[in-house]
Parts: C-alpha cells; structure tokens; sequence
C-alpha cells in the first residue's frame, strides 16, 4: 500500500467490497485489487485449453452476430483518426478474431493476441494471424486496439509501454474499459454488470486512464464515458436470436437473454484514443 497502482500518489483508502479488499487513490480515482493475483498465473489460467461444446460455438456465433454493428462503429473511428485501409493493426485480447475479421475485409492488415488456446484454434481456421503472448509480436503497427482488455492486467504500465513500443511514430491506441465512475456504476455497486472483481482487477475512472496513457508519452486526442449498446445493437441481438432459432435450433437461455437487457441499460465503458508522439 505505498503507492498508487496508476498514479503513484501516496493518498490511499481501503475499500471493502464483495469480501475483497480494494485500495482507492484519492488523487487519481482509481480502484484495485489490494492483492491481485500474479500475471505469470493468470496468463496460465487464460491459456487453458478446452474443447467448445456445439451450444458454446452457437453462442459465441451468437455474440458475434450483434455485435456487427459495434464492430462497423469501431472501424469508421479508426478512419475517422486517419487510420486507413492498408494500415497495421494490432488487436491484444482478440478472442476469436471478430474485430480483426471485420477490420480484414475492409482491407485492413491485422494481427492479434490471445492467451486462450481454443480461441488461437478459432483464428487459426479463419486465417486470423494471432499470437498468445504479446512478447511474441515483432512488429510495429499503425494502430492497437484493447477493447475490454486493460482492465483485466495487474501491471498496466507495462502493458502500455510495451504498446508504445509496437506502435509507429503518430500510431493509435485505442481502449476500451468498464467506466467504474459511472451513474450505473455508482448506483448499482457490486451489482453493477462490469464490477467483477475475480476478472476484472483495476475499475478506472476517466483520471485514471487519461493518467496511465500521459505516464508514457501519449497524447490523448479524446477520452469519453459512452454507452456501447444503443438500439441498434438491441435490435440486432434480436435478430440474431431469430437467425439462430430458425437455422441452427439454438436458444439462447432466459438467463443469458435477461443478462443482455441488463448490459444494455447499465453498461457504460471509457473510450480513449490516444497518439504516440
């Protein structure tokens, strides 16, 4: 408890939450795990290899339906900062590669890192390069994505500064991460849909983040507390629903379904891009 995770500030308070013991900086408004687990172990536990049933390939066929239109909103941000068809990018935490497909067809050059086993097994058969660990990765890149990632590393820094490293001179970064400090956030607590503490080990706030990307030389070109699920991906979950019922036979579970309606409400992440300069 000497210093800050993010800022390195000294004013630290413990907070008690879901019987874990998070530390709360008072000068950047970050919360972490006062004892995360160590990365050589979590990098262990995401690399396990498992076998994916047919309803868990229906599923994740599923999440990769209505997200199209999440997907097509991310790549107009990467034209909107001048990242083009033709660039590099990089997506750390790919999964199964659906962002990378989609940025692929509109002729982007992609790579990806994943831990997961079975997921790499995924990419692999779609011809998605993607390696499992970020050291692995040689080359610089226009642009690198972490949607949903930041958040489960228990050394930021050095994630970031590896970034900085892989990225050209006037390269992106662009993240992703739950907004800890958002109304649903507040107002729900522990029972806020991102507050999972057994995954999620640093919950930032919009000073923290900003923080963490100035620590390293980035200059930051927005920051911005968004919700990422709108009508139209509502509207698009419900037609994957019908796709999947009529062809394949798959329904999704009234638990899954009803956790989808309390994402979309309650939801809220930060959106940063940033410049290496």
């Amino acid at each position: 408890m000497n210093s800050c995770l993010i800022c390195h500030g000294k004013s630290l308070t413990k907070i008690k939450k879901c019987g874990l013991t998070l530390l709360h900086c008072n000068t950047c408004d970050v919360h972490y795990l006062e004892q995360p687990p160590l990365q050589h172990d979590l990098d262990a536990y995401y690399s396990e290899s498992y076998a994916m049933s047919e309803r868990e390939t229906h599923a994740s066929e599923h999440r990769r339906l209505f997200r199209i239109p999440e997907m097509y909103w991310l790549i107009s941000q990467l034209e909107k900062y001048g990242v083009h068809s033709g660039s590099t990018i990089l997506d750390i935490g790919c999964d199964k590669g659906y962002f990378l497909d989609q940025c692929r067809r509109f002729g982007y050059k992609v790579q990806g890192v994943e831990p997961s086993s079975s997921a790499r097994l995924y990419c692999d058969q779609v011809g998605l390069n993607v390696m499992s660990q970020l050291d692995q990765v040689q080359d610089e890149f226009d642009a690198i994505t972490l949607w949903h990632v930041l958040e489960h590393f228990t050394k930021p820094h050095e994630l970031i500064e590896d970034c900085r490293n892989r990225l050209r001179q006037n390269g992106h970064i662009f993240i992703r991460v739950p907004d800890f400090r958002s109304f649903w956030s507040r107002m729900l607590g522990s029972y806020w849909i991102w507050f999972q503490p057994n995954n999620h080990y640093v919950h930032y706030s919009k000073n923290a983040l900003i923080s963490l990307l100035e620590q390293h030389g980035f200059e930051i070109i927005q920051c911005q507390s968004r919700k990422p699920n709108n009508r139209t991906t509502f509207k698009a979950g419900l037609l994957a629903d019908t796709i999947l019922l009529e062809n394949v036979g798959y329904k999704q579970s009234l638990k899954k379904f009803l956790g989808r309606i309390y994402e979309h409400f309650t939801g809220v992440e930060l959106y940063l891009i940033a410049k290496k300069t």
